[in-house]
């Protein structure tokens, strides 16, 4: 489960009057050393400063490279749903069931999908992912009705448990809600407005709203500003919007995790994928209430240990003080 409690909760927040280009090469140093102790051999990484591109740093790779986000992919789900319940198509109260016509399912709700709470504590689509890739063919309409299967879920309070099924129902949703394919509804809803490319990954588009997106890392972390930038959409209001608690001050919501800290949230997400004939790969996003905003990618399926490893690097520069 994506849901690394981050090392950052102990720096203080750094000047707002730092510069930021010169912090660049910083994050340059630590982001190498990170790779080179890691094993990775290509890696991107996107900063950001106050809602401003800063430098996109590459290893081994072109700096523009259309890269697979795997569950990075979860935001843009999580904001393209925000848009719907803004246009006053749904509401996070409303139930998956009513909106797919099935009376029998369980009275899962959509903020309850958002949040990985609805009581579904199995993800069915780990090993399916090897047989869907390189196949285009939608895979979320034929897993959402299992998904909300009431057989499939634990009785009690829902906690929080990751699952890509979640978002996969999520995905049937946006469609039947639309009318519109998934892709379409929500580059029109999030990508075309936050004013970035992207589109289906060429291995991954099975797995489009909790795992198939593809675009730059630059265009990534764009996006995160446009959402949870300090002027996003979502910004000024995400601690009250759907989200379920992890723990202690530790959220997920909206496709993101999030940790309430200093007045705002830090949010941030890792994504990998990885199978044994290849590709395998991860990614990474972060956004600081301090201003930092930074994505990453790399060619290879990192540990634990050396994710929080890249966190507390990169944490470490943002929060450094002058």
């Amino acid at each position: 489960m994506w849901r690394l409690v981050l090392a950052f909760v102990g720096f203080a927040t750094a000047a707002q009057g730092q510069d930021p280009a010169a912090r660049a090469d910083d994050f340059r140093a630590q982001f190498s050393t990170w790779a080179d102790k890691a094993g990775v051999t290509q890696a991107v990484l996107a900063l950001r400063f106050n809602d401003q591109p800063v430098e996109t740093i590459a290893l081994g790779m072109a700096p523009d490279k259309p890269v697979d986000l795997a569950s990075l992919s979860k935001a843009i789900t999580g904001v393209c749903m925000a848009a719907l319940v803004d246009e006053n198509r749904v509401t996070y109260d409303t139930e998956a069931r009513q909106i797919l016509n099935l009376p029998q399912a369980a009275k899962v709700t959509i903020g309850a999908l958002l949040n990985h709470a609805t009581g579904l504590e199995k993800d069915h689509t780990q090993g399916p992912m090897l047989a869907w890739k390189d196949d285009p063919t939608p895979r979320w309409p034929e897993i959402a009705p299992k998904a909300i299967d009431p057989d499939r879920l634990s009785n009690g309070p829902a906690k929080y448990h990751y699952s890509n099924e979640n978002y996969a129902v999520l995905g049937a949703l946006i469609e039947t809600v639309t009318g519109q394919g998934y892709q379409t509804a929500c580059r029109q809803r999030v990508l075309d407005p936050a004013g970035v490319t992207g589109g289906a990954s060429d291995q991954f588009a099975a797995y489009l709203p909790w795992g198939g997106w593809a675009m730059s890392v630059a265009d990534y972390a764009q996006f995160v500003d446009y959402a949870f930038g300090s002027g996003g959409i979502l910004t000024d209001r995400l601690g009250d919007l759907p989200r379920q608690q992890i723990d202690g001050p530790v959220f997920y919501g909206m496709g993101m995790t999030q940790r309430d800290f200093q007045g705002g949230q830090n949010v941030w997400h890792f994504g990998a994928l990885c199978f044994n004939d290849g590709p395998n790969l991860g990614s990474y996003a972060v956004r600081f209430v301090n201003g930092w905003t930074l994505t990453v990618w790399y060619n290879a399926c990192v540990t634990w240990p050396e994710m929080a490893e890249l966190d507390a690097a990169l944490a470490g520069v943002a929060f450094a003080r002058e």
